[in-house]
């Protein structure tokens, strides 16, 4: 339906509840507290009228039926906005407890009025929110903690707030330590998390409303919603857009998003909150566990065979072995991690002062590559081969077992 064919009470809302919305709760937060209203119980109470609003708002004109109707995730998704949202009226009264400990910062402008200062605020935190965002669909374990949020079956006004607890706090956490140093007062950071949760409100709502050419700085629903479409990596702003340009990671499609193009992809979920809260920790699976119990008796294997080389003066074949032992371990951050030092510890000895100082690099940046998922496989891990270099399967191990067939 075009434009020209809606009803204008339909065209009112699609054009007009955004901007009416969040800017008339703008008005009140700012003004209020600028006017020296107390933030408990003004915050919970205007941010709980908008996202009531919102929630009417999106029966009136959604922007697929079928995200109407509950998916059996209402109960789950009330429990963790009751929990998220308290959680963002609890960091004002951290913030604020936190800067009488903390001198001021030098930096911060608190000449400002205060919806100045309190979007000010919100450029530090969002990028915070972008970087993490982005990091947690690349880190495994990250994505353990974000996966809850992608795994509803649909959207509507509550999806904000579906977030495990600890990894809303791993999303916030960089930039409010960045603001509490630079100076930030606790009113302007608790001001701008309560706009924060109307907006959130907004982008994950069923609701078929537009923000014109505003979508390309702003994370709306219709930038976001192609987020949420089969995981794709794009659109990770959580207020504003600029970092997704900047990062050239912002998408808009021109076509539809269907109603069933969200969700997880995972086979099994847990749907229900306390398993979804467990879920991180979850056990791995046995054939995991499995292949690193294999990878960990071989990597003992070859450690073990490279001293006795070493002790022997065969250090051709003492080298050999650690690398073999780096190739079986390098998918495994901490074994990764103890054959680079098992390296670092033979060339310390031989007082070969280039190979050392290569495994100190490898150290430090096999964490980095682990996390963007960047390692790169069956490479020796010595100084002579490149960094990045990628590698094949060593004859002497057998690819299944990780015997050595000499």
């Amino acid at each position: 339906m075009n434009t020209r064919e809606l009803p204008l009470i339909d065209a009112a809302v699609r054009y007009g509840s955004y901007p009416l919305v969040v800017g008339a709760t703008a008005v009140v937060l700012f003004g209020g507290l600028a006017a020296g209203w107390p933030y408990f119980p003004t915050v919970p109470l205007i941010v709980a009228a908008a996202l009531a609003i919102v929630a009417l708002l999106e029966r009136k004109l959604p922007f697929h039926a079928a995200w109407k109707w509950d998916h059996g995730d209402r109960v789950c998704d009330v429990i963790y906005a009751v929990e998220n949202l308290a959680m963002l009226l609890a960091v004002h009264g951290i913030v604020a407890a936190l800067a009488s400990m903390w001198p001021s910062g030098t930096a911060w402008l608190d000449q400002w009025p205060l919806w100045a200062q309190a979007f000010a605020v919100g450029v530090v935190l969002d990028f915070s929110l972008y970087s993490v965002h982005w990091l947690s669909h690349r880190v495994t374990w990250l994505w353990c903690f974000h996966a809850i949020h992608h795994s509803s079956e649909r959207l509507y006004w509550l999806n904000g707030e579906r977030r495990h607890p600890l990894h809303a706090g791993m999303m916030a956490a960089p930039g409010l330590v960045a603001v509490v140093l630079i100076g930030a007062p606790a009113l302007a950071v608790g001001t701008w998390l309560g706009l924060l949760a109307v907006h959130l409100a907004f982008q994950h709502s069923n609701l078929d409303y537009r923000v014109g050419p505003l979508r390309f700085v702003l994370g709306a629903a219709e930038v976001h919603r192609w987020h949420q479409y089969e995981d794709a990596q794009v659109n990770f702003g959580e207020f504003w857009m600029i970092w997704d340009h900047l990062f050239g990671t912002f998408r808009l499609p021109k076509q539809k998003l269907g109603a069933d193009e969200v969700g997880s992809k995972e086979a099994i979920f847990p749907m229900n909150c306390g398993a979804q809260l467990m879920y991180p920790f979850h056990i791995p699976a046995p054939e995991t566990t499995a292949a690193l119990a294999l990878a960990r008796s071989a990597f003992q294997r070859e450690t073990k065979l490279a001293v006795s080389c070493e002790v022997e003066g065969n250090l051709g074949a003492a080298w050999r072995a650690l690398e073999l032992g780096h190739i079986v371990s390098q998918p495994y951050l901490s074994l990764h991690l103890r054959s680079h030092v098992a390296m670092l510890g033979l060339a310390w000895r031989t007082r070969n002062v280039q190979e050392a100082l290569a495994q100190l690099i490898r150290i430090a940046l096999a964490p980095v590559g682990h996390a963007l998922g960047r390692t790169p496989p069956q490479n020796v891990g010595t100084a002579r081969f490149c960094v990045l270099e990628h590698g094949t399967w060593p004859h002497e191990l057998d690819p299944v077992s990780l015997r050595r067939q000499e």
